[in-house]
């Protein structure tokens, strides 16, 4: 089988698995089980690496584009946090993500805390998710951009000739 089928076959389990939950939550008004979202993120997971493993896969350039979308929201939370007045004598500090979040857009955190308590179990959303959201928004959108550069870089073909005598 080769890595394009793999990555179609991951793909299309991906968008059955996820249609499935959503299906089940449009129709019964419920959360959808636990396993259809975890297998849906699987191979999700799974067609990502395939498709970066492969050289002439199309995952390559929506990582250059993820890569260059993650490092314009860093710059962004940069300015953000230099153009901040230092309030009361306070030494201006970088604001979290999660403060970011829960200053835009508060239904989303509570709603996404309630999603990922009951899809993956508490212990991912307390310790797990909060420590990582409460780093610098600009950290973690650099982080993610050096992530998605390295993976979506051009690969060179390495072509070994052996003769045969």
């Amino acid at each position: 089988m080769t890595s394009s089928r793999l990555l179609k076959a991951f793909v299309l389990v991906s968008v059955l698995c996820a249609s499935a939950a959503l299906w089940s939550w449009h129709t019964t008004g419920e959360p959808p089980s636990r396993w259809l979202v975890r297998i849906a993120l699987a191979s999700l997971v799974a067609a990502l690496v395939t498709g970066v493993v492969n050289p002439e896969t199309r995952p390559r350039m929506l990582m250059r584009f993820l890569a260059a979308l993650f490092a314009l929201f860093s710059l962004i939370a940069v300015a953000a946090d230099v153009s901040r007045p230092a309030l009361d004598g306070q030494s201006r500090a970088a604001i979290s993500l999660l403060q970011h979040l829960q200053t835009l857009t508060p239904s989303f955190v509570t709603a996404l805390e309630r999603s990922v308590e009951n899809s993956i179990g508490v212990y991912a959303w307390n310790p797990v998710l909060t420590s990582i959201l409460s780093l610098p928004a600009s950290l973690i959108f650099f982080v993610l951009a050096v992530v998605a550069g390295l993976l979506g870089r051009p690969r060179q073909r390495i072509r070994i000739f052996v003769n045969d005598y």
